[in-house]
């Protein structure tokens, strides 16, 4: 995974270096009105009940599109977005959004066959690749090096605050110049932040970062992981929603604490459906 962000899905910093030579006459494509795209994205993904890590995916086809001379002006990458989203449904989620459908949510802008195109022309540029490794996937491999001490209570929170960030993190553009370990990595230790130390002690964070760092060679000192951190803190200052999952998962924990524990399990010991990401979007882009 970390060589294949590094090489086959390594994106650049297209809306700076690259578009603007490119885009036709007059026409401009900025931070916000990507961000508006991903929320679109997030907006469908909600609306059909699909995955909601399909957007993230689907980021990660927009922007390669977007460096790989696929986007030619607004109306090209508002086309691009709707087809990462519809590929990256097709290859994540178990329910399947029919193409028809997917144009009408895209409110006529396109045709069926505008977004068969455009696949085509993706496939051919991404050569195939399109399983980019993620935030949530990196995080998934990074919670295997929790010290298994750890309380069900603080891997819940850790993997839920994490995810909530990288859907954040998935909207803002300035993120795109981390590559998805580090952003992994900083979502993490912002969430452990928000635990207690009765519930993650400091001698289990110290070692989660040893153990990180002996595996995987990802240090929490390094200059991708501090900027990046420093930059979700600011994201996240004052974050209304983020406030609320934490209200969310500090009363399903206090009521998963007052369960009979007949059906615990020394690798379970406390099972929580996890609440919906309270992450609010707009739609209206298309």
């Amino acid at each position: 995974m970390l060589r294949q962000e590094a090489g086959t899905y390594k994106r650049e910093d297209y809306l700076t270096l690259m578009l603007p030579s490119k885009l036709d006459d007059g026409e401009t494509i900025d931070g916000s009105w990507r961000q508006r795209i991903v929320e679109w994205m997030y907006g469908v993904v909600d609306h059909c009940n699909l995955r909601r890590e399909s957007v993230s995916v689907a980021t990660y086809f927009l922007d390669l599109a977007s460096c790989r001379d696929l986007v030619r002006s607004r109306k090209d990458f508002q086309l691009v977005a709707m087809t990462s989203l519809m590929l990256s449904i097709k290859l994540n989620d178990s329910t399947m959004v029919k193409l028809d459908s997917m144009v009408r949510l895209g409110r006529g802008l396109f045709n069926e066959a505008d977004v068969i195109g455009m696949e085509t022309k993706m496939l051919k540029a991404f050569k195939w690749h399109v399983h980019p490794p993620t935030p949530v996937c990196f995080m998934r491999q990074l919670l295997r090096l929790l010290p298994p001490e750890s309380t069900p209570v603080a891997r819940y929170i850790i993997v839920e605050v994490t995810r909530f960030v990288s859907e954040i993190s998935a909207c803002l553009y300035k993120f795109v110049k981390y590559p998805a370990s580090s952003m992994a990595f900083a979502a993490i230790i912002i969430a452990m932040e928000r635990i207690d130390d009765v519930s993650l002690p400091l001698w289990q964070r110290h070692q989660f970062l040893y153990n990180v760092a002996s595996t995987t060679g990802l240090e929490s000192t390094s200059w991708d992981v501090l900027h990046a951190a420093e930059d979700l803190r600011i994201s996240l200052d004052n974050n209304v929603n983020l406030q609320d999952l934490m209200r969310t998962i500090d009363a399903q924990c206090v009521r998963a604490n007052q369960l009979p524990t007949t059906k615990t399990s020394k690798d379970h010991g406390m099972e929580i459906s996890g609440p919906d990401s309270p992450r609010e979007v707009s739609a209206g882009v298309f």
